[in-house]
């Protein structure tokens, strides 16, 4: 139980700190990915959610738009969401 609350604290603060005000004319929300919250963290296996919601964001081109942002750029380049990309065979972002 207390891992579930804590991994729950832990998406909402990953939620919190991309937030969804860096929308792009493309539309990106990062608010969408938190579904991936717990893989980009702890490094657990990404859900199907997860894994769907990566394909779409990287069929909108957001990716790209996460990954020059210095206010996600941490997350999307950290070696636990490079591994949920490629579990979810979602290519990283070559902008």
């Amino acid at each position: 139980m207390a891992k579930a609350v804590a991994v729950l604290a832990a998406a909402l603060l990953l939620v919190a700190a991309m937030g969804s005000g860096g929308a792009s004319a493309q539309d990106c929300d990062s608010s969408r990915l938190a579904d991936c919250a717990p893989a980009f963290l702890f490094g657990v296996t990404p859900s199907q959610s997860c894994c769907d919601k990566l394909r779409l964001e990287e069929q909108r081109g957001c990716l790209c738009v996460y990954a020059r942002d210095p206010q996600y750029s941490g997350f999307l380049n950290s070696t636990k969401a490079r591994d949920a990309l490629a579990y979810c065979k979602v290519a990283y972002p070559s902008c």
